[in-house]
């Protein structure tokens, strides 16, 4: 039997996958069988449109796509499967430092943990009235990140105050947005002119090739292309997204910050993933991982059963959602080694930390020196790690794109 629905339901599939989430959380979970017999069959029926999808064209995008219906899949999972914005009492705060509704005295919560020193929090409770959770539910679902909220996921970026200017703000984004589009003609451009890239308008004529018969350094080097190039996407789609929200009055400066962390960062596979690297999927990589091992297993805060298996869960539910979209698009459990690759960054941070424990106990203390060390260490290991998952996908046409304006004539030279 299809299950395959109109056209339009495939175009608007991740508005009405969120609108599906964002009902079921309104329902709320006091009416469990109503929200689960409801909403749970639809969001499933949405989901299996991927495998309707026409993938002719931007291959990436198409990618991109499914990585949003896993992603509002595993949100379901948090949200109304484990209830956590009821468990938790997820709302709005005043402002990001704690202040209006977070009552006593400061800190935002991530995962059910107040990022403040010695300040207990009042109890919080989520809204019961239907047309109270409804508009709750809105709020949350349109929200980056939980930016703002109690809930809001740890080390996203704190870049200015509540008070800072919006025509300042205004301005400095729009001159980083020129920069990051820039950037992003640059890289489309260069990816579409290697082996494995084209236009999706020359395709037929310059077939994309996937770099798996290449040498190690060539597929390392195309490996981190595509890393820069998702971080230069991403931050440039965000940026735009906070000009439109701080000039249409719908967000404040501070509820606006960049994606991505400081790369200064970047001296650690572990900070790598927590800290520069986008946060996008942390809550629903995060949240489930907290409930296992708190409230199934009840092994004890900051064990170290407790910090590592919840490092394999979080990174596990990445790979779902990476792997998924592949699933999605295959219509089978291929992943494209996006479970396993993801699971790698786990063993690496799992060793990287007893690594980091053993220098501690020679005497080897924090320095520049170390953290070039530590810089180096994480591009060899990210870019080695990260290969097989990409040249994967390459094979697909995750590097046909549609003509960009080419800037600085990097692109391929043939015409349709």
């Amino acid at each position: 039997m299809s299950l395959r629905l109109p056209p339009v339901f495939t175009a608007l599939q991740l508005p009405l996958l969120l609108l599906t989430n964002v009902f079921a959380l309104a329902i709320g979970p006091r009416q469990r069988l109503l929200q689960l017999g409801l909403t749970l069959p639809v969001l499933l029926l949405l989901a299996a449109q991927s495998r309707y999808r026409d993938y002719a064209g931007p291959w990436g995008v198409h990618y991109g796509v499914n990585c949003g219906v896993a992603s509002l899949i595993a949100t379901y999972v948090d949200w109304v499967v484990l209830a956590a914005p009821d468990r938790e009492g997820w709302v709005k705060l005043g402002r990001r430092d704690g202040g209006g509704e977070r009552g006593s005295g400061g800190g935002v919560e991530s995962n059910g943990i107040v990022k403040s020193s010695g300040v207990e929090r009042e109890k919080r409770a989520a809204p019961t009235a239907f047309r109270e959770r409804l508009w709750w539910a809105v709020r949350l679902g349109v929200t980056n990140r939980y930016t703002g909220w109690s809930c809001e996921v740890k080390n996203v970026p704190v870049e200015v105050d509540d008070e800072y200017p919006r025509w300042r703000f205004l301005i400095r984004k729009s001159l980083r947005a020129v920069v990051f589009y820039l950037a992003k003609d640059a890289l489309y451009a260069y990816t579409a002119s290697s082996p494995h890239g084209s236009w999706v308008d020359i395709v037929a004529i310059k077939p994309q090739h996937s770099y798996a018969s290449y040498p190690f350094w060539h597929r390392f080097w195309f490996s981190w292309m595509q890393i820069v190039l998702t971080y230069v996407s991403l931050e440039l789609y965000n940026t735009v997204v906070g000009i439109v929200s701080v000039a249409a009055g719908l967000a404040r400066p501070s509820e606006c910050p960049s994606s991505f962390g400081d790369l200064k960062g970047l001296w650690s596979v572990r900070r790598a993933w927590s800290v520069v690297w986008h946060q996008q999927c942390r809550r629903v990589c995060s949240g489930p991982a907290v409930f296992v091992v708190r409230d199934v297993l009840h092994l004890r805060k900051g064990s170290f059963a407790s910090k590592y298996l919840q490092l394999f869960i979080g990174f596990g539910i990445s790979g779902l959602v990476h792997g998924g979209a592949s699933m999605l698009y295959h219509g089978s459990f291929e992943d494209d080694r996006a479970i396993k690759v993801f699971l790698a960054q786990a063993v690496i941070i799992f060793f990287e930390d007893h690594l980091f424990e053993f220098g501690k106990r020679l005497g080897f203390k924090d320095s520049l020196f170390w953290r070039l060390v530590g810089l180096v260490w994480t591009i060899l290991a990210v870019g080695a790690s990260m290969e097989s998952w990409t040249g994967s996908l390459l094979k697909y046409g995750l590097w046909v794109h549609e003509r960009e304006q080419d800037w600085f004539g990097i692109g391929p030279k043939i015409s349709a």
